[in-house]
């Protein structure tokens, strides 16, 4: 399975975003994996509608445009929890730390988690009193800097993990960001590849 590619151009003027989330968008349904990395993070954001690639100038830019949080000049924190149905709970945490006036460091953790269910199987259709538990979860490292006055650019590496039962699959992912300031007040573009990784592949117990 392979990761969900998100491409994302964006223009925002003032405090208006326009167009665009989305320019292209990767989907072969039923063949990616770890898309709990596509669940938007962030009040203001979602606030938005999602369109928040060229504003991104906040702690919520780990996930939205790695090159926004070169414009962060204090240290800055986001935690995010929602409790979702089926008793799936996700969380996304994440620090900027800048390292100067144009560049900084992020980190970033996203979780999917749930609670522990009861196998089953065609003999013991009401539980078998084995459990197991089923997640997901992704560490990213970002770093942005500005080139110029006027474009950033930045990118994560992720670390990702998910599990059932005794089988696993790891991989690596990457986002890659840029911010344009234009000369026009309030004026900018964003663009950004979320996502971008290697096949995943279960491997475990429970497959053979």
């Amino acid at each position: 399975m392979k990761y969900q590619a998100r491409i994302f151009f964006v223009m925002s003027l003032g405090a208006v975003a326009f167009s665009g989330l989305s320019g292209q968008q990767v989907t072969k349904s039923g063949t990616t994996a770890a898309k709990f990395l596509s669940i938007p993070v962030g009040a203001r954001a979602l606030g938005m509608g999602g369109a928040f690639v060229a504003v991104a100038n906040d702690a919520s830019g780990l996930y939205w445009n790695p090159a926004g949080i070169s414009k962060i000049g204090r240290n800055e924190a986001i935690l995010s929890h929602s409790s979702w149905i089926a008793g799936i709970d996700f969380n996304f945490a994440g620090f900027v730390l800048p390292l100067g006036e144009h560049q900084s460091l992020g980190i970033s953790l996203t979780s999917l988690t749930m609670d522990e269910m009861e196998r089953t199987t065609e003999d013991q259709p009401d539980g078998t009193g084995e459990f197991f538990t089923v997640g997901s979860i992704a560490f990213g490292l970002t770093y942005a800097r500005d080139l110029t006055d006027w474009f950033s650019i930045g990118g994560t590496v992720k670390y990702v993990s998910e599990h059932i039962w005794n089988s696993t699959a790891t991989g690596i992912a990457v986002d890659i960001g840029t911010l344009f300031v234009t000369p026009f007040p309030g004026l900018k573009f964003g663009a950004g590849i979320s996502n971008f990784g290697e096949k995943l592949q279960m491997n475990g117990d429970d497959l053979l």
